[in-house]
């Protein structure tokens, strides 16, 4: 891995976002990288995209991490993190490692999965 690494994280607010955040800053903090964190969300809950988003930022300014935030409004979180890296040269997409369960799984996928399948730059699945 190069210095300057450019990592995107989606944070949802999460157990497993934030151990996705955690491990973006350790990595974050051995290769000179910049972290963007995006938290995306549907109409209506705007409010809690913007907490969500201030627990980062407090935490990524508390560890002393390059940091860029962005709310987005949608309901595909897997392309809002593929177009994000490939539009921005991401170098890593670190996301938690979370199962919808049910029969959705099934249909859907993952964040993820979908993640890994689809995106261009290198991924890691963070579990517990």
């Amino acid at each position: 891995m190069k210095t300057g690494m450019k990592i995107l994280v989606g944070v949802d607010g999460s157990d497993n976002s934030t151990w996705a955040l955690m491990e973006a800053i350790s990595i974050a903090k051995k290769f000179s990288g910049h972290i963007k964190v995006i938290t995306i969300y549907k109409r209506g809950e705007a409010d809690e995209a913007a907490k969500t988003q201030l627990k980062v930022k407090q935490l990524l300014d508390e560890e002393k991490i390059e940091s860029s935030l962005e709310p987005i409004l949608g309901s595909n979180p897997s392309r809002a993190l593929v177009d994000t890296a490939e539009n921005e040269k991401i170098d890593l997409i670190v996301v938690g490692s979370r199962g919808l369960g049910n029969a959705a799984a099934f249909l859907l996928g993952s964040v993820s999965k979908q993640v890994v399948s689809k995106a261009n730059c290198n991924v890691l699945v963070v579990k517990k």
